[in-house]
């Protein structure tokens, strides 16, 4: 069977990103061992495409840019010379006219159900759905990350969910435990980190809650807690007043926002805090908290179906739209060092659960059912 990668999302340092990397890797380098099949490939520059040369795969360069007009025109073209048996587009941005079978992964409904700003403009709403609906509707299967995600397929497209695929995510695994106090010598270093601190890794949305971790964070320093709060990540130009609520609680100076980090300041990171904190109102799948889980770090998190399906006992759970809630169980952890002690151990045998490895078997065996 010859199949195609969309990896033209690569290099952004997104979630898609990431998912796309590390999924296509390890299926290239399993080919053989988990059903042997072509593949081409389909990447952005001849940089990017570097990283994919010790396979035994066709690279195309594709130069378009996802989201555009020349994805939905174009890229079809490029596409169909391949005679391809099926495509794999990693996120929903599949090209309305391309005809030939092809597989989408489908990560969340956070635009469909949790609008922004981004393209917000009619137009690009409208094309938005038409594009999304062309992948979940004329995909010969859908692949979501969670259970949840696929619960939020069938309930908003009527979809039969016999067509839905879920295949877990894996992680990067450079994230595992380290020496603690080397790991927080290290970060404060870098960072100006003087105290022990909480992290939140990831984007500045408004459906990831960051106003309400703040706010919390006031109370809890309020409460006589000398900790400072490190969150790592970019604020999103869309969303000035998040940054603005960000800094108006009274205990800013105690806030580090370090921006986009890299994998192994992240892994510094992750192993140095005293807590990971996930205050999300929405989650596809819930990647941070595994990787904090993997490197033996305590996890708390909102509690919404996604996350308690990754996490599971791995975690301890508030109600994201409940700041007193989320204040009080953040504080009763936080004054129990057993408790997180254990915490953090259930978390690092969740972690286990998931790799890369199974959810590369698990894809191509999802390629091949789709052509049955």
């Amino acid at each position: 069977m010859k199949i195609g990668l969309d990896l033209r999302m690569l290099g952004g340092g997104s979630g898609i990103d990431r998912y796309a990397s590390s999924l296509a890797h390890e299926i290239l380098s399993a080919n053989g061992r988990i059903g042997r099949h072509e593949y081409v490939l389909f990447l952005r520059n001849q940089h990017l495409a570097q990283n994919f040369r010790q396979y035994d795969a066709k690279i195309v360069i594709a130069n378009i840019a996802h989201y555009s007009v020349a994805e939905q025109l174009k890229l079809p073209g490029i596409l169909r010379a391949e005679k391809l048996d099926l495509m794999h587009f990693p996120h929903f941005n599949a090209p309305i006219f391309y005809k030939r079978p092809f597989v989408v992964t489908i990560h969340d409904l956070t635009h469909t159900l949790f609008p922004g700003r981004k393209k917000s403009h009619f137009f690009h709403r409208l094309a938005y759905y038409a594009v999304f609906a062309n992948a979940i509707r004329n995909s010969k299967q859908i692949i979501a990350v969670s259970q949840s995600t696929k619960k939020q397929i069938v309930d908003y497209y009527s979809i039969d969910p016999q067509k839905i695929t879920v295949i877990y995510e894996g992680f990067n695994q450079l994230y595992k435990m380290l020496d603690k106090e080397e790991a927080y010598r290290q970060v404060a270093q870098k960072f100006g980190i003087q105290k022990p601190f909480l992290l939140y890794v990831g984007v500045w949305r408004r459906y990831k809650n960051l106003p309400m971790l703040a706010q919390a964070f006031d109370k809890l320093r309020g409460r006589g807690l000398d900790m400072q709060l490190v969150l790592a990540g970019e604020s999103d130009k869309h969303y000035p007043e998040i940054e603005k609520q960000i800094r108006l609680i009274t205990n800013h100076k105690s806030l580090i926002t370090p921006g986009r980090v890299t994998d192994e300041d992240l892994k510094l990171l992750y192993n140095a805090a005293v807590l990971f904190v996930l205050p999300s109102l929405m989650e596809g799948f819930g990647l941070t908290p595994l990787e904090a889980a993997a490197c033996g770090t305590p996890v708390a998190c909102s509690d919404i179906p996604t996350l308690r399906e990754i996490m599971g006992q791995g975690a301890e759970y508030f109600d994201p739209n409940n700041l007193e809630n989320m204040t009080d169980v953040l504080l009763e952890l936080l004054k129990s060092p057993k408790r997180l002690e254990e915490l953090a151990n259930l978390a690092l045998s969740r972690s286990k659960f998931f790799s890369w490895q199974q959810a590369a078997a698990e894809t191509v065996m999802a390629y091949e059912e789709a052509l049955q």
